[in-house]
């Protein structure tokens, strides 16, 4: 019973002072961002100009069987100067003193400037709270660990100030490696950044990516998809290695099978303290495509 009245109140003290807005793009699973009162504001995808709330209106398997069988282009928007003002608006209406919003890399988007006009226009309606807008320069889950962290310092009732130190030290701390099926879907949006020079002869090569200083950049190429999968751990060994506390997150569009084998691997190289899976939410696998398999990390 103590327990959970001491769990209670932290949450509790969690909604009066720091509040955690992040976007869909950050693949937070749902379950985690009810637990620690992360509130996510979805991007929008759009197929044959018909538009779906990323995360809400379009299940992530029925677009990529979408992509794979009709050949679909989508398109996708960041969310609109509306929606941040509404998640804004009613995170300081619900009693928060300050809110803290993680986006996604500017160099990869429009959402983190949006949210910026943002804050300052609801700002104005309440002049006695604070709005900060953090640029995580990642994507996908590891602008989700930076999120998480910062939604569990603030869970534990530390003030604004900290909550953002603690954010600002994960961003050192996480990163993402990806096998990708190809390329194209990168190259068609105009994300690929560095990793442009890869474009050349692909065949039976599979691409890893990652994102640094806010925009894909290739990490190897690797012939085999086992070899790719091995090379994926391996990578983020020596990103994490001399830290005890790991945690990691599976990523997968639509590569179960592939998925499983890299969490077998993970598990049994790199021993994390945490461990769970999040799919690519509509609005990523968009710009990757199906078949997209890796590991977001976190350590601490």
């Amino acid at each position: 019973m103590d327990i959970t009245d001491n769990t209670q109140k932290e949450i509790t003290n969690s909604e009066r002072t720091v509040a955690v807005v992040t976007d869909s793009v950050a693949q937070v699973p749902a379950e985690m961002a009810r637990e620690l009162d992360i509130s996510v504001i979805p991007f929008t995808v759009s197929i044959d100009r018909q538009p779906y709330l990323d995360g809400i209106d379009l299940a992530p398997h029925e677009l990529y069987r979408r992509m794979r069988l009709e050949n679909v282009m989508p398109t996708t928007t960041a969310a609109s100067l509306g929606q941040y003002q509404q998640a804004f608006e009613a995170r300081l209406s619900a009693g928060a003193q300050a809110v803290l919003c993680v986006a996604l890399s500017s160099k990869l988007s429009s959402g983190y400037s949006t949210a910026c006009y943002a804050a300052k226009m609801v700002q104005e309606e309440f002049p006695d709270r604070i709005i900060e807008v953090m640029d995580s320069q990642q994507a996908t889950i590891s602008q989700g660990f930076i999120a998480i962290a910062a939604a569990r310092a603030a869970a534990a009732g530390k003030p604004l100030p900290e909550v953002q130190q603690v954010a600002e030290d994960a961003k050192q701390r996480v990163g993402l490696a990806v096998m990708l099926e190809t390329l194209e879907y990168l190259a068609r949006g105009g994300r690929i950044g560095k990793a442009a020079f890869m474009l050349g002869n692909l065949i039976k090569i599979n691409p890893i990516v990652s994102i640094k200083d806010g925009e894909v950049t290739p990490i190897s190429r690797v012939r085999g998809e086992n070899h790719a999968l091995t090379a994926i751990v391996e990578y983020v060994a020596r990103q994490a290695e001399g830290n005890r506390k790991l945690h990691l997150a599976i990523v997968d569009a639509d590569a179960p099978e592939q998925a499983a084998r890299l969490e077998e691997l993970a598990l049994q190289k790199l021993q994390p303290i945490e461990i769970f899976h999040t799919e690519f939410t509509p609005v990523i696998g968009v710009h990757t495509g199906p078949g997209v398999v890796g590991l977001g990390y976190y350590y601490e």
